[in-house]
């Protein structure tokens, strides 16, 4: 789904691909939905396995993390974000699927809103930053550069909005 995206992908598609049989598949899922909210789970979980590693309540953990989304995309061959690609076909389908769609994008920016609380805590961000609105404009530069990224083939509308969040993050650091 990810390589072909969902309503090119049928469940037969799927059924030869995975080698098991429809009465296999039903066990698990009861339709193509179900299995379209799994893939979107299990892309989810791809990006954000890898965060973890970085310590996202201090400036050097985002900057290296930052670094690590550039990486990625360059060896995923500028496919861009394995959940973004999926949000925008999903976004005019079921609403259980926008549903599923909308909680994955919370999720991650609750991660990097309580990572910008604790910096907030620990005096590396100014009393007045508001982690929640940071977390949304840091999460809409990440998508927008894998967009751009993925639609010229090249990695500096990445670089660049990257730098632009980092940038703008610095913007309410505390000052000594």
């Amino acid at each position: 789904m990810y390589e072909h995206g969902v309503k090119a992908t049928s469940v037969d598609d799927v059924l030869v691909a995975s080698g098991c049989g429809k009465s296999q598949f039903y066990h698990y899922f009861s339709g193509k939905n179900d299995l379209v909210a799994a893939v979107l789970e299990y892309q989810f979980e791809i990006v954000l396995g890898g965060i973890h590693e970085f310590r996202l309540d201090t400036w050097s953990g985002i900057r290296a993390w930052f670094d690590s989304l550039l990486v990625g995309q360059e060896q995923r061959g500028f496919k861009g974000c394995p959940v973004g690609s999926l949000t925008v076909e999903l976004s005019a389908s079921s609403p259980s699927l926008q549903r599923h769609v909308a909680e994955a994008f919370s999720r991650w920016e609750n991660i990097l809103a309580d990572a910008l609380t604790s910096m907030k805590r620990k005096e590396l961000l100014e009393p007045r930053a508001q982690p929640v609105l940071l977390a949304e404009t840091t999460l809409s530069a990440i998508q927008g550069g894998y967009l751009l990224s993925t639609a010229r083939r090249d990695i500096r509308p990445m670089e660049t909005a990257l730098a632009a969040a980092y940038t703008h993050l610095r913007t309410s650091r505390a000052r000594r």
